[in-house]
């Protein structure tokens, strides 16, 4: 786990709003192991954005990049969870962003960047 990213008890989702996770270091790790639950009858959609800017502005995409290689199982009205071990996207930042479509639920996902020795 990441100190700049302690868990949480999760997010509650619902109408069209971003919802952006808090982000988590990249740097001296050799990717990152995401996990992410839902539960409730929320449809939307998950993307993980990256940046290697300092101090990237968290209140919108304007500093980051979008991953295009994530693939996330979204849900889709009903529980759902995925998990993704991504070990080639190298950045400082990661995040993850959830835009609702419909519906509402609770959001938790949890992300472990194992370090690499050196």
């Amino acid at each position: 786990s990441d100190a700049n990213s302690p868990p949480v008890d999760g997010i509650s989702v619902s109408g069209t709003t971003p919802y952006y996770s808090k982000k988590w270091s990249g740097t001296h790790s050799d990717g990152h192991g995401l996990t992410a639950h839902h539960v409730g009858t929320a449809a939307g959609t998950f993307t993980m954005w990256m940046t290697d800017i300092e101090r990237p502005n968290e209140a919108n995409d304007t500093d980051w990049v979008q991953d295009t290689i994530f693939v996330p199982t979204n849900p889709a009205g009903a529980d759902s969870k995925f998990r993704d071990d991504a070990s080639n996207a190298k950045a400082q930042w990661k995040r993850l962003k959830y835009v609702n479509a419909s519906g509402s639920g609770t959001i938790k996902a949890r992300v472990s960047t194992p370090r690499t020795a050196g």
